[in-house]
């Protein structure tokens, strides 16, 4: 008798975890859209559409709609097994939607950064593929094995519980923690030529370049030590807490993400204060692709900065014959 109201204890004890895990990673990704908004109405809504543009806005509204459902599925009373099945198999591609979005962002950073090298692009889409497909087939082969049961508890309404869940499901986290190292190491290479080259560049080239870096590592370190928490959690932590730590992968990427963008749109306002009436320059920062001819005096200055090594009409030449690219 004691031992089941101990384990009876235990299960009350990890679903209060949970839920108040659930609250906490929920508030940091509606404070932040509240303390943003103001930029982003200034710096997203009045830009021009690009891929840039489309990504932060799936990113940004894309998890907090998660937010919203994944709270009514912890709290809600209402719920039966059927429900908590869909709802387990929502968080598990949530929290892989979430990563590919912030890395995606991310990638158009460090290609920005590395001058549009068609190299560093091929690597990048390589790497993202294959880390994306691995984690996706083990996410997908362990759902389809996982049962679930909405459990009445005695403080009232129900609580979803998985049941079944392999022991390598952690391995999941493994492919997009390496992507996340390669990303850093990248990041750490141009930050190194940047700051070897810096009498070479132009002071507001290379403040800007100094943003891109400085928000590419911070990114790396806090996104590297979410994923690694949530890989030993599910690895050392009973099944009862393996939704404890999902929240925060989402409420990590969303947030560092945003702040990416609208880090390196403001800096570029504020470093280039001359352009900031004409709309075709401030607003056309993002990482996208466009039509051909529509490079502003912006993009052109940070394009030469960023190569100051090569002359300006060789740039010139291969912007023209390679894909069109705004840089953030």
């Amino acid at each position: 008798m004691d031992s089941f109201i101990k384990a009876l204890l235990k299960g009350l004890g990890d679903i209060q975890i949970s839920r108040y895990a659930q609250i906490s990673s929920s508030t940091i990704i509606i404070f932040d859209h509240l303390i943003t908004f103001g930029e982003e109405i200034d710096l997203i809504w009045r830009s021009s559409w690009s891929l840039g543009k489309i990504l932060f806005l799936l990113n940004r509204y894309y998890s907090l709609a998660a937010v919203i459902f994944n709270n009514y599925g912890f709290f809600s009373s209402d719920i039966s097994d059927t429900f908590c099945l869909q709802f387990l198999h929502w968080q598990g591609w949530t929290a892989l939607l979430a990563c590919m979005l912030a890395e995606g962002i991310l990638q158009m950073r460090l290609y920005a950064l590395f001058a549009l090298n068609k190299k560093i692009l091929v690597l990048l889409l390589s790497f993202f593929i294959l880390s994306t497909a691995t984690s996706g087939w083990i996410m997908g082969t362990v759902l389809s094995s996982i049962t679930a049961k909405a459990i009445s508890i005695p403080t009232g309404g129900k609580f979803c519980v998985p049941s079944g869940v392999p022991k390598h499901f952690y391995m999941f986290w493994i492919p997009l923690l390496a992507y996340e190292c390669i990303l850093c190491a990248l990041a750490l290479i141009k930050g190194f030529q940047t700051f070897r080259n810096r009498g070479s560049l132009f002071q507001n080239g290379r403040h800007l370049v100094a943003i891109l870096v400085r928000d590419s590592l911070l990114y790396f370190f806090v996104i590297c030590a979410t994923y690694l928490t949530i890989l030993l959690v599910w690895l050392l932590a009973p099944t009862s807490l393996l939704e404890v730590p999902v929240g925060f992968s989402v409420a990590m990427s969303c947030v560092l993400a945003n702040r990416v963008v609208l880090n390196v749109r403001e800096i570029s306002r504020e470093e280039i204060p001359e352009f900031s009436s004409q709309k075709p320059i401030v607003n056309d920062y993002d990482a996208s692709f466009c039509s051909p001819g529509s490079l502003t005096m912006f993009e052109m200055e940070q394009l030469r900065t960023m190569r100051a090594e090569r002359a300006l009409s060789d740039i010139i030449e291969d912007y023209e014959y390679s894909t069109p690219f705004v840089a953030l």
